[in-house]
């Protein structure tokens, strides 16, 4: 399917009290393809596409920090969709992702948000705290910092990992969902409502277990200092 990963580009001129973006690039992408993105510095944010945009458009707007006007993130087109780096320090990179696609996240510095977008998500954090909230599912993999996922996937294929160097983990999944499930940290404690039983080694604790009868599903989580809170969610009536 042919992707036009550069439709639209905005130089947008600051306005009111806050920070606006010093350039917008909008393109369209279909569903089952996925927006790769790259980020050296900067907090960043990913949502769906703004209420009455095409489901097929993405968004890239970057935030530049006071006084400074880095480079626009460079886009180019990729075998399994379009790649979005961002050199430089930025005050923040929003991204909206279309409907169906899968989104994947390299940052260097800063903090990471990624909420209600439909496909599912993969992030790589070397610093900074990372917040997953989807109907998908997704993996992780911070370094210093927090994690903290809600996903609403009952089914997932093979193993979910989850992790941080230094930093905690909560991880709220489905309450119906079937899998096997470790769970261990080198220095912390561990935590769960689905009626899991572990043991600990001095600092060190660590819980093996099957949850709803279990399944291929797996779900890893580990972290080297902090602790792993994992927490059934319950659907919404």
């Amino acid at each position: 399917m042919r992707i036009w990963p550069l439709l639209l580009s905005l130089a947008l001129t600051s306005c009111g009290s806050g920070p606006s973006p010093y350039v917008t690039t909008v393109g369209v992408l279909e569903p089952g393809r996925t927006l790769a993105v790259q980020l050296d510095s900067g907090r960043f944010d990913a949502f769906q596409p703004m209420r009455g945009q095409r489901r097929n458009l993405f968004t890239v707007s970057a935030t530049a920090l006071p006084k400074t006007t880095p480079a626009p993130p460079r886009l180019h087109a990729a075998p399994l969709g379009v790649v979005v780096r961002a050199v430089g320090a930025l005050d923040s990179l929003l991204v909206r992702v279309p409907d169906g696609v899968n989104l994947v996240v390299e940052s260097e510095r800063g903090d990471v948000n990624v909420t209600d977008i439909t496909g599912n998500a993969r992030v790589v954090a070397r610093r900074g705290n990372v917040t997953l909230k989807m109907p998908g599912y997704a993996q992780a993999t911070v370094g210093d910092g927090n994690l903290s996922v809600m996903m609403g996937a009952a089914s997932w294929p093979g193993t979910l990992g989850f992790s941080t160097r230094h930093g905690d983990v909560e991880l709220w999944v489905i309450a119906k969902a079937a899998f096997s499930v470790h769970l261990h940290t080198d220095n912390g404690t561990l935590f769960s409502d689905f009626g899991l039983r572990g043991v600990s080694n001095g600092p060190a604790e660590t819980i093996d277990g099957i949850v709803n009868g279990g399944s291929s599903q797996r779900i890893d989580v580990e972290t080297a200092t902090g602790s792993i809170r994992l927490l059934r969610l319950q659907p919404q009536p």
